[in-house]
């Protein structure tokens, strides 16, 4: 069952002489469980398709189905939902607000649902448990290591037990042993039945997946 299809997908920056076009006629099924590594040298486009998997972007043409459902026609409520509850983002740069705590950090996602505080408690402990960061959820993002903050991304992109996990550059910002980490924790995410697309020019880093794509000047090769 695919959980996501692309049909001639084109995202195009400006006009006339002046544009870029930064995906060219994109066209792909990811399967429901898939691990896809996306590949490609700086400016290939890359990051664009991801903001465009995540709701944060819209094509310029083309059809994107996530789920079966025409993300094109959605309204910005409907995709601020989906973002909310379908598909979750790990930002390279970890994207952790400073003057908050790990555990508020984590908690951020779920402020937006209507669900018991005890419920959401118990969503953050389970995952910082499971990521080994349970015990610093008091301190904040610069009293932590890199490491940290990245699991602590991590939890905040797992509680909302989205379908999708999209991950931008994920071990970019890590020493070798803790990408390494990173990768197996994420291929164990992936085992339990998440879907998960990371982005990456680190061919080692793609080896991880279980499908690999080449994006190059905006299209597939």
């Amino acid at each position: 069952m695919n959980i996501i299809e692309l049909k001639e997908i084109y995202k195009i920056y400006g006009k006339s002489d002046y544009r870029t076009i930064a995906l060219n006629n994109i066209n792909l099924a990811i399967e429901k469980g898939d691990f896809l590594a996306i590949m490609g040298p700086s400016s290939s486009g890359k990051s664009t398709f991801l903001n465009i998997l995540g709701c944060m972007d819209v094509p310029t043409s083309g059809e994107y189905y996530l789920n079966g459902v025409l993300i094109n026609s959605q309204s910005d409520r409907a995709l601020s939902n989906i973002r909310n509850h379908t598909v979750s983002f790990i930002f390279q740069n970890f994207a952790l607000l400073k003057d908050y705590s790990l555990y508020e950090n984590i908690e951020l996602p779920l402020l937006h649902r209507k669900i018991p505080s005890k419920q959401k408690k118990e969503k953050i402990m389970h995952y910082s448990s499971k990521l080994g960061i349970n015990s610093i959820l008091r301190k904040k993002p610069q009293e932590t290591s890199g490491g940290q903050q990245q699991r602590a991304a991590i939890a905040r992109a797992l509680v909302c037990e989205s379908e999708v996990i999209l991950a931008d550059e994920p071990t970019g910002a890590l020493d070798q042993k803790t990408g390494e980490n990173l990768l197996l924790l994420l291929k164990q995410i992936n085992q339990e039945g998440k879907t998960i697309l990371i982005v990456t020019h680190d061919s080692k880093t793609a080896n991880y997946a279980n499908k690999i794509i080449t994006i190059n000047d905006g299209e597939i090769v």
